[in-house]
């Protein structure tokens, strides 16, 4: 009979191994376009494309994370007086859509037969066909985006980027700073091409 301390040891062990399992990696789509000069210290304005979110805590945090970033670039962000740019940028998540993929299943082509044989205990195995079954293994995922566009005060557009990525959860403030660090790889990058960004995050 299993004891509760027993139920907690499996169960303790199983998160463990859930854990280790879990990928040291950030993977991200990235596409940018865009006609922007080399920076030289332009001030910025940063903002919500959706006017209605100018006020939200949350997407000041956002705002702070993409200032961080373009003035690692070389740009100054600066409030609303006379900025030479103007940053745009939105977060969006999708609806859950359900995700069919495989992992490998135990092998159901063998049969294992014991028994006693001059005081050792024997394990033949017999091979009876198949090889390793897949398991399917269905799971609902959403797809994060961060989109950022900068503008010249008369409204000329001179970039517009977006990078997405699949998560198994709606956690968006915890996957943002990702996305930025992705959108950011090599920035601008080259224009009209969507590339494939792997962070490492066992470095952080």
């Amino acid at each position: 009979m299993m004891t509760a301390k027993t139920f907690k040891t499996v169960v303790l062990a199983a998160a463990l191994i859930t854990l280790s399992a879990c990928s040291n990696t950030f993977r991200s789509d990235v596409a940018t376009f865009h006609q922007l000069p080399a920076p030289k210290g332009e001030r910025l304005m940063i903002v919500p494309m959706n006017e209605e979110r100018k006020d939200s805590l949350e997407f000041q945090q956002y705002a702070a994370i993409l200032a961080n970033h373009l003035r690692n670039e070389g740009y100054k962000a600066t409030g609303e007086n006379d900025p030479d740019l103007i940053v745009g940028f939105d977060v969006q998540i999708s609806d859950g859509r359900e995700k069919v993929t495989t992992t490998p299943g135990a092998r159901s082509d063998y049969y294992w037969r014991s028994y006693w044989y001059w005081g050792r205990f024997w394990h033949p195995v017999y091979p009876m066909g198949r090889g390793f079954d897949d398991r399917l293994v269905t799971r609902t995922v959403y797809t994060a985006t961060l989109w950022l566009e900068i503008r010249k005060p008369n409204g000329d557009l001179v970039f517009e980027g977006r990078a997405e990525t699949e998560t198994r959860n709606r956690a968006v403030p915890e996957v943002v700073p990702y996305l930025a660090e992705a959108l950011f790889e090599n920035f601008p990058g080259p224009s009209g091409v969507t590339r494939h960004v792997t962070l490492d995050l066992s470095e952080e």
